[in-house]
């Protein structure tokens, strides 16, 4: 264990040898947070599928090897992961996280921005078609009205209503937005938009400011990312599977597995974003 890593209230006594160092991977948009000098991370909070940091004003998710691999996560290895108490130490850099006598060694990294193969709008609107047959998405008529007009000022009101709407660590209303951001973001070139980049252009700072005022740290962090176009596993399966490349059935399964609401929220974000993309007139 490198010394600079060891939490100092649990440096083991002499003679006795320290525990292995447990692989993880993590997704490549932290990786200078991790590869960073040690430093102590503040604990937000923990449960039972994980816990959640922050580190120099970003926040990073630890959870077990399942397949939803967060833009900011880390996915320790083993049947039963440990997570830090909120009263402990956490030492994260140089590529490791310490806590308690647990040590994570990232071994693997991910990238969560998918590559997406160019599309015809035809062809995206069947897909999209097709998705709506698996979805439902009640509520998301302003948002999606005014993103189809290029109404910046009602999809600002639209996406401020949103915002922190509904209970838990990532309200179904942040969820939805993370979907239409990354949407907009990584669909654009897949079919040429011109007008989306300057919406996105107008509406990320717009998040960016609104977003610490009005929901959990957890949500602006993932939103944050959508803005970058980085996304969880399941969210970057369902935009492959749009562009052609997977089987659409099995990314909404995918979704349906991320959380209770999270990932179909993030689906019917996704479908506001196409329905935008795709709109008759100037693309």
């Amino acid at each position: 264990m490198k010394p600079g890593l060891v939490a100092t209230s649990h440096v083991p006594a002499r003679g006795v040898t320290a525990p292995a160092p447990i692989p993880g991977a993590a997704s490549r948009s932290i990786a200078p947070l991790l590869g960073g000098s040690p430093a102590p991370a503040q604990i937000l909070g923990v449960s039972s599928v994980g816990a959640w940091l922050r580190l120099g004003g970003h926040v990073i998710v630890l959870s077990g090897p399942g397949p939803a691999r967060l833009p900011n996560g880390i996915a320790i290895g083993g049947s039963d992961p440990a997570y830090p108490h909120p009263d402990e130490s956490c030492i994260v850099g140089e590529g490791r996280l310490a806590f308690a006598d647990t040590e994570i060694d990232i071994v693997r990294w991910w990238d969560p921005r998918p590559t997406l193969q160019p599309v015809t709008a035809e062809s995206l609107v069947a897909a999209a078609d097709d998705l709506r047959s698996l979805l439902t998405c009640p509520g998301l008529e302003p948002l999606a009205s005014a993103l189809g007009e290029r109404d910046v000022v009602a999809v600002r009101r639209a996406m401020r209503d949103l915002l922190g709407s509904g209970p838990g660590l990532t309200p179904q209303g942040d969820d939805v937005l993370v979907g239409v951001l990354a949407g907009l973001r990584l669909l654009r070139p897949a079919v040429g938009s011109t007008w989306s980049a300057s919406m996105l252009h107008t509406i990320a700072p717009f998040i960016e400011a609104e977003a610490p005022r009005r929901t959990t740290s957890l949500s602006v962090s993932l939103l944050h990312h959508a803005v970058a176009g980085e996304v969880a596993a399941p969210v970057a399966s369902l935009l492959q599977a749009l562009t052609g490349r997977g089987e659409l059935n099995a990314a909404v399964a995918r979704l349906r597995g991320m959380g209770a609401t999270s990932g179909l929220a993030m689906g019917c974000g996704v479908l506001v974003a196409v329905d935008a993309l795709t709109r008759d007139g100037d693309r």
